[in-house]
Order: structure tokens, then C-alpha cells, then sequence
């Protein structure tokens, strides 16, 4: 397989939903761009090994995944499949995985970083575990453990995650330099 082609087995559309439209800007949901989930999905990784028996694909080594805005880079990426072959359970892994995506309607990118993502298919539930942050702009949010529901538009984190560790957010005013003081010369 080529880095440039599909991967054969119907995931260009699940696999992009594990980080298509699941972040959000200081406790709003978001939205990536609606176009990326139509748009070709590619992986590239130093190996990959599909196990039609046990319904599984592992990318190993440096992978890169794009399929439109969408870029997540790890070190390793399972995929369970279901007997027909779309995707059931996707977990990638990295130190740490990168995730990015343009939103619609926003000059911003979301980014996000974990030691580890999973993705529950039937449930459209992403989780981000260990040392997961996620950023837009100025505002960031951080915990061991975070959570998007993408069916409820929910975020959980920390102990309503059951993660361990607080949750730590920053947001940013609108306009930052607007509200800022100015400087006793300028008045």
C-alpha cells in the first residue's frame, strides 16, 4: 500500500471521526471543518500489519494520519474492525500523539496532545488519557483524562472522567489587547 491510498478497509470515514468535530474551545463544542469527513484519508507509517483474521490493522512507526485539515501524528495506531470492516475501536498511541485540526469559521487551529487517544465507534466517544491537553487559541484545557461525546456534544474531564487529576482550564477574553491596561503615557 502506498502512503498515498486508502487503506482498503473503509476507514477514511470512521477513522476520521476519531478526531473530526471532537474538540472544543474552552468548554464549547466546535466544529471542524464539515468537509474534512468527505475528503480521502491517508496513513503513512514505517510498517503496517493487517490481521484479516482477528479484524485488525496496526500502524507502526512515526504515522502520520491526514484526511483533510485533520492531522494526528503517533508512534503506533490500532484498529479494530467489525466484521464488516469498518471501524469499531481505534487507539493510538505516541509520547506524546499529536492531533490538529482548522475549525469552520475560525482562523484557529485545535490541537491536542495525549500519551494516548481512543476512539469508541458505536458510542462516538474519543478519549484523550494521560497528560491530555487540548488547546484553541489563548484557551487550553488540561487533565490525566478527557472525554467528548460527540452524540451529546459532552466534555468530561478529570474525576467525572475518572481520571485522577484536577482539571486545569485557561480561556482567554475576546479581545485580550482590547481589555489589557494601557501604559499611563498613552491617556
Amino acid at each position: 500500500m502506498s502512503p498515498n491510498q486508502d487503506c482498503g478497509w473503509g476507514l477514511a470515514a470512521p477513522l476520521g471521526l476519531l478526531f473530526a468535530a471532537t474538540l472544543f474551545a474552552a468548554a464549547t463544542a466546535v466544529l471542524a471543518l464539515e468537509a474534512d469527513q468527505y475528503q480521502p484519508m491517508y496513513i503513512e507509517a514505517d510498517a503496517a500489519e493487517l490481521d484479516e483474521k482477528q479484524l485488525t490493522s496496526l500502524y507502526i512507526g512515526n504515522v502520520e494520519v491526514t484526511q483533510g485539515s485533520m492531522f494526528i501524528q503517533a508512534d503506533e495506531v490500532l484498529v479494530h474492525h467489525k466484521p464488516d470492516r469498518r471501524a469499531e475501536k481505534i487507539i493510538a498511541i505516541g509520547q506524546p500523539v499529536h492531533y490538529r485540526q482548522q475549525l469552520d469559521d475560525d482562523p484557529d487551529e485545535v490541537t491536542g496532545r495525549a500519551l494516548r487517544m481512543e476512539y469508541e465507534a458505536d458510542r462516538e466517544e474519543l478519549t484523550l488519557i494521560d497528560d491530555a491537553v487540548l488547546v484553541q487559541g489563548e484557551d487550553r484545557f488540561a487533565s490525566d483524562r478527557i472525554v467528548y461525546n460527540r452524540i451529546t456534544e459532552r466534555v468530561t474531564a478529570g474525576s467525572s472522567a475518572q481520571g485522577r487529576d484536577r482539571v486545569k482550564i485557561r480561556i482567554e477574553p475576546e479581545s485580550a489587547a482590547e481589555s489589557a491596561p494601557k501604559p499611563a503615557s498613552a491617556q
